[in-house]
């Protein structure tokens, strides 16, 4: 069967304890900064190009409809479309081959319910109005798309004052366009905004935020059960308005940067662990060279990115800072200790998902998708590897599985063989269309 998915080495080995994380300043600077903006990447794709939607110019002294995209790899930027209108402190996500995005309008602005949607591959198209729901009249709030679901986590609503009860999150089906009302609080002075998300398989994780005071605090919605609940385990430092991300590769999310009582932009960085028992383990990184609030970062093929922001004195900060895992020569000889088949994400997907696995020395691997009945659908991987760290994706449009495969379970497999042992690993995945 032709292998059509790209299949990555990591060079380095992020895991080791030791390892120390490095924030270097890139050698060009933002040429249109904003703070409040919205960044979207496509991870699935594995693209080099990031998009980083409207935001606060202080060059214009206004907000923006720009669309701007960064090619990682040429290190160029450039404005490629306008929203439809200006926007700051949204919500913006990948579904299919769009970004759907809402939120974040002024008090001036004419249309403040809408969310819209810019195809942006496989050639660029003007954005539209996908939709118009009261639920989207919000800014300082946070959301993800899972399969063709959008869920929207707090902020400040247009429309809920007085004695109304504020839904804090809300389902959003793409195909219908039809919402449901999963989890509400009661209407104060102070809605939960503000908060850092990030989501890791079918939870999303909730830190911080704003609601009678700046919080330490993290919560946990599941998708499937739709259970919202109050973790035990706290942030080092109260937080909001910072930024949350995930790296599905090394299996640790950070949080960065935001602000509290006590200063007006942090430039700290909490780990974030997810532990085997479903506990988060909590530890303080390296620090931003810049302190940054209502900044822009992503995870992007295993690095940290972060975009924009301002600083303590309210400047946009045009410096673009990424990410390195620094070990000193004796840990660089470090390989994996043992083969392991992680999780896939994003899971649940559509169409695409990342699959990673470590392997600890040279073997023979294989890599399999089946369907529920145990029917293999395509070999990813079939040849020998030499050990680190792996990651391939899987698109299920791209099979020749009787053409595009239908929603419901699959489930991949990793065979490892060769001298320092055998292993054998099954999990399970779920495609949403």
């Amino acid at each position: 069967m032709k292998k059509i998915l790209t299949i990555t080495l990591l060079l380095f080995f992020a895991e080791q304890a030791n390892a120390q994380l490095k924030w270097r300043i890139i050698d060009k600077p933002m040429p249109y900064p904003v703070f409040g903006g919205q960044i979207v990447y496509d991870i699935a794709a594995l693209s080099n190009k990031i998009y980083i939607l409207g935001g606060f110019s202080e060059l214009q002294q206004r907000e923006v409809d720009w669309i701007q995209e960064y090619d990682v790899v040429q290190n160029t930027w450039r404005i490629v479309g306008n929203m439809k209108q200006i926007r700051m402190d949204f919500v913006g996500d990948i579904w299919r081959n769009k970004i759907v995005y809402f939120g974040g309008v002024t008090e001036s602005s004419v249309d403040k319910y809408t969310i819209e949607s810019w195809n942006f591959k496989p050639e660029a198209s003007p954005p539209e109005v996908f939709d118009r729901n009261s639920n989207f009249g919000r800014s300082l709030s946070t959301g993800h798309v899972a399969g063709d679901r959008l869920y929207i986590i707090g902020g400040d609503s247009l429309n809920y004052g007085g004695s109304a009860e504020f839904p804090y999150i809300v389902e959003y089906n793409l195909l219908t366009k039809q919402t449901e009302i999963i989890a509400k609080i009661n209407s104060s002075k102070d809605k939960p905004r503000q908060h850092m998300t990030f989501m890791v398989g079918d939870n999303i994780y909730i830190f911080g935020g704003v609601f009678n005071g700046v919080k330490k605090s993290i919560r946990k919605f599941n998708i499937p059960s739709r259970n919202f609940t109050d973790l035990t385990e706290p942030l080092i430092e109260a937080r909001a308005g910072g930024a949350a991300v995930y790296n599905p590769i090394i299996q640790k999310g950070y949080i960065i940067g935001g602000y509290n009582e006590t200063n007006s932009a942090l430039n700290s960085v909490e780990e974030v662990i997810i532990q085997p028992d479903g506990s988060l383990k909590i530890a303080s990184s390296t620090s931003l060279n810049y302190a940054r609030t209502n900044l822009m970062a992503v995870n992007y093929k295993g690095t940290v990115a972060v975009f924009g922001g301002k600083d303590p004195s309210g400047r946009v900060v045009p410096f673009v800072e990424i990410s390195e895992i620094v070990v000193d020569a004796e840990q660089s000889k470090a390989i994996p200790t043992e083969h392991l088949l992680f999780q896939n994400y994003p899971n649940p997907f559509n169409p695409s998902t990342t699959i990673s696995y470590q392997i600890s020395a040279g073997s023979f691997v294989q890599l399999k998708i089946y369907d529920v009945l145990g029917k293999e659908i395509i070999t990813l991987v079939n040849q020998e590897q030499q050990p680190g760290y792996y990651t391939v994706e899987f698109d299920a449009q791209k099979t020749t599985y009787n053409g595009q495969l239908p929603s419901g379970i699959y489930f991949y497999s990793l065979t490892v063989n060769g001298k320092a042992g055998n292993y054998f690993s099954t999990k399970k995945m779920l495609l949403l269309k």
